[in-house]
């Protein structure tokens, strides 16, 4: 039986990662509406901890999972571990005695609890005497709610701003006061002015520059790989290891590079560049761009097309360089050597890498439902996505073992 769920980072001040919202979904064909918090919520917490990897899925941070009042009545939530989750109270529990005592005996237990979706009402009011975290819909609401809100309660909690889209939202709800932030606003490139950021490589670019050579030259690469220690001794560790299947220890970097071939040195040369960049805000962004660069090539291995391998891989994993780089999309690819059709999928072309690309989006934001009614890739089975998700993630988790 196939089980599904999503999550939505939730960052810190400094863009560092708080933790996850876990979100409930039935099937890849529909939405959760609403209908039985419990039963979702339920569904969730097995699907969750007891299917996956829960430490996986919140990679060490908190698993922020909605609770029904059923569930708070039951006292559902000190069946999980305290220091794993945050408790979320629904918007449409209504505020009983029972909960209010559920709620305090959590509290007393150490337990986190957030408010969701939080509309000042006097029914509420003793809710706040309890809560850790207010979260306001950002959107929704009217600024002067939500800063009136802040002020009054700010010394008591902190506050989570939800459906945060764009910089200038993220900008303006940290001027307000707000100590996290949930929503897609990395998702859109910040144009700014100033000093433009310079953070690829200079080495891996004069390596890349050799690969696409009719006949690159391994002692050229050679040299230049040896010249840089770090560069040097990742390479080793990462031919010496499970990836390549080593039955002889690799000692030189030339045996190296055999070992892998031109186009495994390509793929990594490029993920040694993007986790190399200088002055990430937002080190959340790698790892969207390693899972996406994963699941695309299990796409492009699945659909067999004309495009390689290399070709998904890297639409994928240069997804979000713009973002990364605060610099438009195509002043980035005039500086990388990637194919014409990667250039054009990221540039927002229409062709197979960007169908592509678009279907892993739409499997990160939880619309489940366009993965099985695409018609591009129609012959991929959408239940695997979920799987390949968390082989993605245990990938990335290698890689930070090999201090890639």
């Amino acid at each position: 039986m196939d089980v599904y769920l999503a999550r939505q980072p939730i960052f810190t001040r400094k863009l560092d990662i708080f933790g996850y919202e876990l979100l409930y979904r039935r099937s890849l064909n529909n939405f959760y509406e609403g209908d039985d918090d419990t039963k979702a919520t339920a569904e969730l917490i097995n699907n969750a901890f007891l299917v996956m990897k829960f430490n996986e899925l919140t990679e060490g941070s908190y698993g922020f999972i909605n609770f029904s009042q059923e569930m708070l009545e039951r006292e559902i939530p000190l069946l999980l571990d305290k220091d794993k989750i945050i408790v979320e109270v629904l918007e449409r529990v209504d505020v009983t005695e029972r909960v209010l005592l559920a709620c305090k005996k959590l509290k007393k237990e150490g337990y986190i609890i957030a408010l969701d979706d939080f509309v000042l009402k006097e029914e509420n009011k003793p809710l706040i005497e309890i809560a850790d975290i207010i979260k306001m819909d950002f959107l929704a609401s009217s600024k002067e709610h939500q800063q009136q809100v802040i002020d009054r309660y700010g010394k008591k909690v902190k506050f989570l701003a939800e459906k945060v889209e764009t910089r200038e939202n993220f900008q303006r709800a940290l001027s307000m006061g707000y100590q996290y932030f949930q929503g897609y606003f990395f998702s859109k490139p910040a144009i700014k002015t100033g000093t433009e950021i310079d953070g690829l490589d200079c080495n891996l670019l004069r390596i890349l520059n050799e690969l696409e050579r009719k006949e690159p030259d391994y002692q050229r690469i050679t040299n230049i790989i040896e010249t840089d220690l770090g560069l040097s001794y990742k390479l080793l560790k990462l031919a010496n290891s499970v990836f390549y299947g080593s039955r002889f220890e690799i000692k030189t970097i030339k045996q190296a590079l055999v070992r892998m071939g031109t186009g495994e040195i390509k793929k990594w040369i490029y993920l040694l560049m993007l986790k190399r960049v200088k002055g990430i805000e937002n080190k959340e962004l790698i790892k969207i761009s390693l899972v996406r660069a994963k699941i695309m090539e299990y796409i492009s291995e699945e659909y067999g097309n004309k495009y390689n391998h290399l070709d998904f891989f890297m639409t994928g994993l240069f997804s979000c360089i713009d973002v990364l780089l605060k610099r438009k999309m195509e002043d980035i690819l005039q500086d990388l050597l990637l194919n014409d059709d990667v250039k054009k999928a990221l540039i927002g072309d229409n062709n197979q890498l960007k169908h592509g690309l678009d279907l892993v989006k739409d499997f990160e934001q939880g619309n489940w439902s366009k993965l099985e009614g695409n018609t591009i890739f129609n012959n991929i089975p959408p239940q695997r996505f979920m799987g390949k998700y968390i082989e993605a993630l245990q990938w990335i988790k290698e890689l930070e073992y090999l201090a890639i």
